[in-house]
């Protein structure tokens, strides 16, 4: 792709963000009800809710083992928590001399896996929004897709009824969403590019992340690569010949989220930009 038009399209970012704060919109359809028990249905409590992070059925190892599943290697447990009421002794009455006890509310945990995590078991109570079975792929968008996928050997999963769309460096493996949890394919095809922009960052490819405390959520490293990806879904898009109004709209919304966490310096997206032309470069399969 010409680098003029790469400056063309993160100009035209830019203009969007100085218009003023623009409401960011989640594209996918995802579960209102957000984490719940895989045995009994019943949502979590909102401090568990806010520990378990995402949404979906969740079990314990023993549970899953069970159903006949099995937890997928290298995942990783999340904590619920509850409180258990404990019996203990208290000073004998001082009249009496008869022993006394109460019993004193203890915080307890244990470890579940959401069931995305695991092999061989299937939700029994989650349903992740409406379907639509209307939806159809975009040629262009598949063709790249599908060339980057096996250039590069990154996993892709998009075949599953998801809330949440990731990269993972650990398993070198991008999860989207399902096409048809969303509205609008062409938003499908700005998550997805998103995310593998993310993938174009792994060690063996542009050796773009950084480890340890600079990497940390929030954190100044984090919040480019984040401006990385999402210029480079945007090129992308542009490549592919589907961005829009609206996913230019919420590409431009996303960013500005992430500069807040870069004292509003807009000169970063420029600096980001650079970094995103090889990443989309790379997956496009041009020279870098």
């Amino acid at each position: 792709m010409n680098n003029n038009v790469y400056q063309i399209v993160t100009d035209r970012i830019i203009a969007q963000m100085e218009q003023g704060i623009i409401p960011w919109n989640k594209p996918w359809h995802g579960s209102p009800r957000g984490a719940v028990s895989h045995s009994t249905g019943r949502p979590y409590s909102l401090l568990n809710q806010f520990l378990l992070t995402r949404p979906g059925e969740y079990a314990t190892f023993n549970q899953i083992k069970a159903a006949g599943g099995k937890v997928k290697k290298g995942e990783k447990s999340s904590v619920v928590v509850f409180w258990k009421q404990v019996k203990v002794k208290c000073e004998p009455d001082p009249e009496t001399g008869e022993e006394r006890t109460k019993f004193v509310p203890m915080l307890r945990y244990y470890n579940v896996f959401n069931l995305d995590q695991c092999e061989g078991i299937e939700p029994k109570y989650y349903h992740p929004g409406e379907i639509n079975d209307s939806i159809d792929p975009i040629k262009e968008a598949e063709t790249v897709i599908d060339g980057y996928l096996q250039r590069s050997g990154v996993k892709f999963q998009n075949d599953k009824l998801s809330d949440r769309a990731y990269y993972s460096p650990a398993m070198d493996a991008v999860v989207v969403p399902m096409l048809e949890q969303y509205s609008n394919p062409n938003e499908y095809y700005s998550t997805t590019f998103h995310e593998l922009t993310h993938s174009t960052g792994h060690k063996t490819r542009l050796d773009r992340f950084t480890t340890g405390a600079a990497a940390a959520f929030g954190g100044e490293e984090y919040s480019k690569e984040e401006l990385v990806a999402e210029l480079g879904s945007t090129y992308l898009m542009n490549h592919c010949g589907i961005n829009t109004a609206g996913t230019e709209r919420n590409s431009a919304a996303y960013l500005q989220g992430w500069l807040k966490a870069l004292k509003n310096d807009p000169k970063m997206i420029v600096s980001a930009a650079g970094r995103a032309e090889k990443a989309a470069n790379m997956i496009i399969g041009e020279a870098l």
